[in-house]
C-alpha cells in the first residue's frame, strides 16, 4: 500500500510539472527559468513592434478650418500650394468629414434626433440620392453594389467612357455617396458637364456649383483626388452621439454661457492670433502657411486645452460639462472606427484624412494606439 501511495504521488508530481513546463513554454531552459513579463508592459505595444513601421498603414490627419467661413474672399487658388505639398504624400485613400452613406440611411430611417442631424449635415445626399433612386429604380444598397461593380471593372486597360462615367455619377448619387459622385463628375469635360441632356438638370447644376464651393471637401479632397487619379472619396464623420447630446444641449449651453470661464475662452489670444494669420494668408493669396500653423503641435495643444479644457474646468453641478466632453470622445472614437474600417482592405497603403482641426489631436491619439498604423505628420512633408 505504501509503495502504491508513493507511485500515485510521483505520477501526480510528474503531471503537475508537465503542466507547469507547458505553460512556461520556451521560457524554461535546463537549470534556468526566465523572469516573467513585467506587469506594466503594454501587451498591445508588443504587438505593434511585430510589424516594421515601413509596412504599416500610413495615415495623415490634415486639420482644416471650415472654408465656408472665408466667404466671398474664397478662391480655390488659395489652396494650390497646399495641394502640391499633399500630393507628395500620394495618398491611396482620401477621407473627408462627411457622414458615411450607410449611416445616412440608418439615421434617416431611425428618425427622432438622428433624422434632424442627418438632414442638417447630409441634406444634399438625401435630396439628390432620392432623385437618382427614382430614375434608376434602385434602393441605396442596390446602387452601392452596382457602383462597386462598375468601379472594379474599370482598369488602365479598360478605361471608363464618358457615357459610363455619367451613369456611374448617377448611381453613386443613388447610393448617397455624394463625394465620390462629385469626384467622378470632376473628371468629365466642362462641355459634357454643362451640355448634357440625359443627366438630370437639377443634379448637374448642383454638382457644378458644388465643385466651386468654399468647402474643404471639393476644394482639397476632390481636387487632390482628381490629381492622383482616385475613383472614390471616403466619408468618415460620425454624429451618432447626437441622440444623447441634443437632449441636454439647451441646458448645457445655458449653464456654460453663464459661467465666468466661458468669455475668457471665446476671447482667448489663440483664436485672435488664428484669425489674424488667416486674414494675412488670404491677403497674400496662399493658405499653406496658415495650414502649417493650424497643424503644428503648438496650435493643437493650445486649442485643445482652451476649447475642451473648458468642460473640465467649469465643474458644473449638473455634470453636463463632463457629459459633453465624453460625447466628444464618443464621436472621435467613432470617426477613428470609420477610418480604420476604410483601411481594412488596404494594409500598408496611405490615407489622408481632411477634417476640422479640433478633431486632429483626438484622432491622432487614438490612431497612435492602433497596431497596424503609422501616423504621418503634416510638418514632415
Amino acid at each position: 500500500m505504501l509503495y502504491l501511495n508513493r507511485m500515485i504521488y510521483k505520477i501526480k508530481l510528474i503531471f503537475h510539472l508537465a503542466i507547469l513546463f507547458s505553460l512556461l513554454g520556451n521560457s524554461v531552459m535546463v537549470g534556468q527559468i526566465d523572469s516573467p513579463t513585467p506587469r506594466n508592459e503594454d501587451s498591445i505595444n508588443s504587438l505593434r513592434k511585430l510589424l516594421p513601421d515601413s509596412l504599416k498603414t500610413q495615415i495623415l490627419i490634415l486639420g482644416t478650418p471650415h472654408l465656408i467661413t472665408i466667404g466671398e474672399n474664397f478662391q480655390q487658388s488659395l489652396l494650390d500650394s497646399l495641394l502640391i505639398v499633399l500630393e507628395q504624400f500620394r495618398p491611396d485613400i482620401i477621407g473627408v468629414e462627411s457622414i458615411p452613406p450607410h449611416l445616412i440611411e440608418y439615421m434617416d430611417r431611425k428618425g427622432g434626433y438622428y433624422a434632424q442631424v442627418v438632414k442638417q449635415f447630409s441634406k444634399d445626399n438625401l435630396e439628390y440620392g432620392e432623385i437618382a433612386q427614382d430614375l434608376l429604380n434602385l434602393t441605396r444598397l442596390e446602387a452601392k453594389q452596382k457602383a462597386d461593380s462598375l468601379l472594379h471593372s474599370f482598369t488602365k486597360q479598360n478605361p471608363i467612357s464618358e457615357k459610363s462615367r455619367l451613369d456611374l455619377v448617377l448611381i453613386l448619387l443613388a447610393s448617397y455617396d455624394l463625394n465620390s459622385a462629385l469626384l467622378q463628375w470632376s473628371y468629365l469635360t466642362e462641355n459634357i458637364r454643362l451640355n448634357n441632356e440625359t443627366f438630370p438638370s437639377t443634379a448637374a447644376s448642383f454638382l457644378n456649383e458644388r465643385l466651386e464651393a468654399p468647402n474643404e471637401i471639393p476644394a482639397i479632397g476632390i481636387r487632390l483626388g482628381k490629381k492622383l487619379g482616385l475613383n472614390k472619396i471616403s466619408s468618415i464623420d460620425d454624429h451618432q452621439d447626437k441622440d444623447l447630446f441634443l437632449e441636454f444641449a439647451p441646458d448645457l449651453i445655458k449653464q456654460i454661457q453663464s459661467h465666468p470661464l466661458y468669455k475668457t475662452t471665446t476671447e482667448s489670444p489663440i483664436y485672435i492670433d488664428s484669425q489674424n494669420r488667416l486674414k494675412e494668408a488670404i491677403e497674400k493669396g496662399d493658405l499653406l502657411p496658415y495650414y502649417r500653423y493650424l497643424n503644428s503641435n503648438d496650435y493643437t495643444k493650445k486649442d485643445t486645452d482652451t476649447q475642451w479644457g473648458l468642460f473640465l474646468r467649469t465643474n458644473l453641478e449638473s455634470g453636463l460639462d463632463r457629459s459633453r466632453m465624453a460625447l466628444w470622445e464618443v464621436r472621435n472614437l467613432n470617426i477613428v472606427s470609420h477610418i480604420r474600417r476604410v483601411t481594412v482592405l488596404n494594409p500598408g497603403k496611405r490615407m489622408l484624412v481632411i477634417i476640422g482641426v479640433g478633431h486632429k489631436p483626438f484622432l491622432e491619439s487614438y490612431l497612435n494606439k492602433m497596431i497596424d498604423v503609422k501616423l504621418v505628420h503634416f510638418e514632415e512633408l
